[in-house]
């Protein structure tokens, strides 16, 4: 495995990502939440699970301070432009015949916009604690395949839109009890079944061949 760090000015600022290569076909780009990052549970295990099958993996650091002295629309177009360019910069220079995502909380603004992408229309999304009530119109109306996890106890969850969420294929996994951490409380043992329960429905909607 080679880890190639790289760099691309968006809007005036530098926005890095890590490239974990593998030599392979595929390719999961891996989009932070605004502190949940990627040494965190849900992003370390999710890498593990795609370095163990060789495929390549990208980690875009594309929050900085800036983001939270603008206004929702200003923030959440930023960080669109800063993630598309990343993931665009990299499907030019590279040659991949599988793409997949996995975005939690903050990152899921930037990840529904890709749904409407031409080129990624048979890429599977994962969005993980996703901020619901600004991504349900593009969740709603998109065809590709994936997985949609949040909590009962999030602050994001959001009945009424979850449930319009369900005219995607994504499926849908409610944890009840989960806060915006995927934990339950303060209890260890129910937390660790939570992460183990979830990145094995990460595994299942990335590699798993869809049902013809």
């Amino acid at each position: 495995m080679h880890i190639e760090q790289s760099s691309i000015v968006v809007d005036q600022t530098t926005v890095s990502y890590d490239h974990f290569q593998m030599g392979s076909k595929q390719v999961c780009f891996l989009i932070s939440g605004a502190s949940y990052l990627y040494d965190h549970p849900y992003f370390y295990y999710s890498r593990m699970a795609l370095l163990a099958r060789d495929i390549d993996v990208i980690c875009i650091h594309y929050v900085t301070e800036e983001l939270f002295s603008m206004s929702d629309a200003e923030s959440n177009a930023c960080m669109t432009r800063r993630v598309h360019a990343v993931v665009s910069e990299v499907l030019a220079t590279h040659t991949y015949e599988n793409v997949q995502f996995i975005a939690k909380s903050l990152g899921t603004i930037p990840l529904a916009a890709l749904l409407a992408k031409p080129n990624l229309q048979t890429a599977r999304f994962v969005f993980l604690t996703p901020v619901l009530t600004e991504v349900t119109e593009q969740i709603a109306t998109s065809s590709q395949a994936g997985l949609l996890v949040i909590g009962t106890a999030d602050k994001f969850y959001d009945e009424v839109a979850l449930e319009t969420c369900h005219t995607s294929q994504l499926t849908i996994d409610v944890m009840e009890g989960a806060n915006h951490s995927l934990d339950q409380g303060f209890e260890v043992d129910q937390s660790l079944a939570v992460l183990g329960h979830v990145v094995r429905q990460i595994e299942a909607s990335l590699f798993e061949p869809l049902p013809k």
